[in-house]
């Protein structure tokens, strides 16, 4: 047995570590090792004796301090209601804004998100003004040599074609001009052939992804000192960080396998079902027919090394708008006649009659009738022989039918990355994937796991979005039971979604002043949103079941809700009080895929005259200055112009009044350096609105879009929100077992806290304070 003091320092002084050795050296060999193996299982004890024999935290996004207040009282959360009558219970402080990755980041690194540099889900691209996803950084890189991978790998086919050739040649032979003869010959047909392939099917640059969030997290400080970690589902993890010691399954930030957040497919017969708006890129696939056998698609990843790299690196140093577009055009009709898609699509075949629906895809065949959901299937995604031999793409998708008569409507989940299949890692080790593939099965490995885009989208309804949400949850939950069970780490953690994403979808049937409160529905839907409080009290209670006395337990939530019954539309507000102008056109909304697909600088922001422009809205809530130096088009000076510029806009916003409803939709204003601090002044936004209750950024907005009208009633599916209201609104919840010292709890103090439980030191200089003492 070899000893490794990376191993084995679990957080003890150099002192122990060479006692270790010493009786490692000292003993014979098998007294030693058994020794060794005891200290190994005694010392992980010793070093917590200041903390606590083991932490286990559960994060359940979007739980609402209210509601579970209102509950506990009602007698519907007894283990929550336990928790707080014999540990402690306190509203727990958001972040500005109250958004999931803006929160879960500064509970993560203790930092404020001035300085995690996670302050929305989009943040504008420096020195321009296109929107990018803000927890993840995506790249590129160079496989292997790059352009020249044809004449290097040829050349090495070459080398070692002519060397087998040859050798073999001369053993035979024994003679040296028949083995130069064979050696040329050799390294022609194995170089030529090796140097086509390198050329055609191996791409010359390959994506990368980077987490953009800042600081460091306290399992990795954990992991540092020898404390053994688990982390699963947590936002703002991807990609999966490596770490000796540390076990993760990344959440919110791994996409599906098109590059989003998640898109769904309909697969319907019906010719007339069209959709306004698609804000959330819904994929809808025309079928060709009712019955019988129906050849149709599955929507595939996009082809960025083969096709996307390609047109990108034609268009390298073009400038103008109109030369950029007429170029990207010969691009890609070249790519298409020389048979390189730009999407990966898989063709499948639907066989329908009156009663049900078979599915064949990839070699598998499932039947279904209305209303039954499949089982998982594996579906390789064919790129080209080299990669498909080396590095092959697979995904894995589920399916429901929703209906046969009158009309064929098959609904696909997204296409999540199959366990296995990890081009950037979103488990750590890799080795992970595969243990719980063996013990759990296929599971879902995107971010966002429960689709909550169907049903504002009018595709599907309620039904349909909780039974998503329940196999979604019973998998975690196995999950959770298992390793609590079985798993020997110190440090466990993990986040459910679903408390947030029932608060989205059915907020309208929860609250009757919602423009989309119907009786009927409420009474068979309102009661979702306390039955999964009730999920979670129960999660909570098994937990509770399966850890040790001397277990630290925390419960936290990382915001809460209020109803989404009115949007404020800040850029059309920017324009009516002369801080935006417009040039003349038609304007159009924008959806996600206008972001994930296309990127172009062009499609966003199109119709703005910036030089007459002072001020505009990006995201869920911000609004940038058009800051001379800054912005590429900049017309406001640093300085006293920016100050009056921004101090303007503060004051009438702050006194905005929704002539509808006579309620005030802003609460306040604040400037970034009220809110932030240590934060980079080339990214970060100027200023953050606040809503009240009600109201929320409008969905135009947040894509930099300028709708008719200021306000707007939010006749979406999408209903329940906290994206942009002020955090005092929205408060999350903390519970422990442990009887922790302050009334006042803020997200980020959970960071060093649970160090402290640990036995830790928390590293200087964190924003969080421990609550401990």
């Amino acid at each position: 047995m070899t000893y490794n003091s990376d191993r084995a320092n679990f957080g003890c002084n150099s002192l122990m570590d060479g006692r270790i050795i010493f009786l490692h050296l000292r003993l014979k060999p098998v007294v030693a090792r058994v020794v060794l193996a005891a200290l190994l299982v005694i010392l992980p004890g010793l070093a917590g004796a200041a903390g606590h024999e083991k932490v286990v935290i559960l994060g359940f996004d979007g739980a609402d301090a209210k509601l579970i207040e209102q509950y506990i009282e009602e007698g519907r959360l007894p283990n929550l209601k336990r928790l707080r009558d014999e540990g402690y219970y306190a509203q727990l402080k958001s972040t500005h804004p109250p958004q999931t990755p803006v929160s879960w980041a500064s509970f993560t690194t203790g930092l404020n998100p001035g300085r995690t540099q996670i302050f929305d889900f989009l943040r504008r691209t420096e020195g321009t003004y296109l929107p990018e996803f803000a927890m993840i950084r995506e790249g590129r890189r160079v496989l292997l040599f790059g352009d020249r991978n044809a004449i290097a790998l040829g050349a090495l086919g070459a080398l070692v074609g002519g060397i087998l050739a040859g050798a073999a040649t001369l053993i035979v032979r024994r003679r040296m001009g028949p083995g130069l003869v064979a050696a040329g010959i050799g390294a022609l047909l194995v170089g030529g052939p090796m140097a086509w392939m390198a050329g055609t099917w191996l791409p010359r640059e390959i994506p990368t992804a980077t987490n953009a969030r800042q600081g460091t997290p306290f399992w990795t400080v954990a992991a540092r000192a020898g404390i053994e970690s688990r982390v699963l589902n947590v936002p703002a993890t991807f990609p999966a960080e490596e770490q000796y010691g540390l076990t993760m399954l990344s959440g919110l930030g791994v996409p599906d396998m098109r590059g989003r957040i998640g898109s769904p497919s309909y697969f319907t017969s019906d010719e007339g079902l069209t959709l306004s708006i698609n804000q959330f890129s819904v994929e809808i696939i025309r079928l060709e027919g009712r019955r019988g056998r129906i050849e149709t698609s599955l929507v595939g990843p996009l082809n960025k090394p083969f096709f996307e790299y390609v047109v990108r690196e034609g268009l390298r140093g073009i400038r103008d708008a109109s030369a950029r577009s007429e170029r990207r055009a010969e691009i890609e009709s070249d790519l298409e006649k020389r048979g390189i898609p730009r999407r990966l699509d898989v063709p499948f075949t639907l066989h329908v009659t009156d009663d049900d629906l078979t599915i064949d895809l990839s070699g598998r065949r499932e039947t279904l009738r209305a209303g039954q959901w499949s089982d998982w299937f594996v579906v390789p995604i064919p790129v080209n022989p080299v990669v498909d031999t080396i590095a092959a793409l697979k995904g894995i998708v589920r399916f429901k039918v929703l209906e046969l008569t009158p009309e064929v409507r098959l609904y696909m989940s997204p296409l999540n990355f199959h366990p296995e299949c990890q081009p950037v890692p979103f488990t750590s080790p890799l080795g992970f994937a595969r243990q719980m593939l063996d013990r759990f099965g296929l599971f879902r490995t995107l971010g966002w796991p429960i689709d909550t885009w169907s049903m504002p989208s009018g595709l599907t309804d309620e039904a349909h979005f909780i039974e998503d949400m329940d196999s979604t949850v019973e998998k975690q939950v196995e999950m959770m039971k298992h390793f609590l069970d079985h798993g020997q780490e110190r440090l466990y953690l993990q986040v459910f979604d679903f408390t947030d994403r029932v608060g989205h979808l059915l907020w309208r049937l929860h609250d009757p002043g919602h423009p989309l409160y119907d009786v009927e529905l409420a009474e068979a839907y309102a009661g979702e949103i306390g039955k999964s409080y009730e999920r979670m009290d129960r999660i909570v209670g098994d937990a509770m079941e399966r850890i040790s006395p001397g277990t630290a337990l925390i419960i936290c939530s990382d915001h809460g809700f209020t109803s989404f019954r009115r949007g404020v539309n800040y850029n059309t507000w920017l324009v009516e009080n002369g801080f935006m102008s417009l040039r003349p056109g038609v304007h159009g909304g924008k959806t996600l895929e206008d972001l994930f697909d296309r990127g172009e600088l062009g499609e966003f922001f199109k119709h703005v005259d910036w030089s007459r422009t002072k001020a505009y809205a990006m995201g869920l809530g911000n609004i940038y200055i058009n800051l001379l130096g800054r912005e590429p088009q900049g017309s406001v000076a640093p300085g006293r112009e920016y100050d009056d510029v921004r101090d303007s806009i503060v004051r009438q916003l702050t006194d905005l009044v929704d002539p509808e409803t006579g309620e005030r939709p802003v609460t306040r204003v604040l400037r970034r350096e009220e809110i932030y601090e240590g934060y980079d002044p080339r990214i970060m936004p100027d200023l953050r609105p606040a809503n009240n209750e009600h109201y929320r950024v409008g969905w135009q907005t947040a894509l930099g879009e300028v709708p008719p009208n200021v306000f707007e009633d939010n006749l979406k599916a999408w209903s329940g929100d906290h994206c942009s209201v002020d955090p005092d609104l929205v408060p999350g919840v903390l519970f422990s077992n442990v009887d922790l010292n302050r009334s006042d709890p803020w997200i980020g103090d959970i960071h060093p806290t649970v160090l402290g439980l640990l036995g830790l030191e928390p590293e200087k200089g964190l924003d969080g304070r421990s609550l401990l003492h």
